[in-house]
């Protein structure tokens, strides 16, 4: 899936909502590899913590 292509709400399960578009990708692109859940699970989770720590520093 190209990087330009933005997913839609039909595109996106559960592991890739509450992500940008662009770590939901990537998390897509990663379960099309074969990554094992988990770790999909700890990435999202890492993505937004730091989404959240940029917002409040800015």
């Amino acid at each position: 899936m190209p990087l330009k292509q933005r997913l839609t709400d039909e595109d996106r399960d559960e592991i890739t909502k509450d992500v940008d578009d662009l770590d939901a990708n990537y998390i897509q692109q990663m379960k099309e590899a074969g990554i094992d859940e988990d770790l999909l699970q700890q990435f999202k989770d890492l993505t937004i913590e730091l989404g959240q720590e940029r917002g409040n520093k800015g």
